[in-house]
């Protein structure tokens, strides 16, 4: 189920609303003010990787002898 993150352009609130099958909003108001005027915003997303398995290895940075780069 996405998270839907909105800004009202009157006053600046920033809320979410969960999208479920049987919460489907056609017209999204601001919890604040109920102001009509509200957007869409690009939200940070999030995963979990497996339980406890070891982060993944960066790949070498810089130009050194060993990137291959010289």
């Amino acid at each position: 189920m996405p998270i839907y993150e909105y800004k009202c352009a009157a006053c600046g609130h920033i809320f979410e609303i969960l999208n479920t099958s049987s919460n489907k909003e056609t017209e999204v108001q601001c919890r604040k003010c109920q102001s009509n005027d509200v957007g869409k915003i690009l939200s940070v997303g999030s995963f979990r990787r497996g339980s406890g398995g070891p982060s993944p290895v960066a790949a070498p940075t810089g130009c050194g002898k060993k990137s291959g780069f010289s």
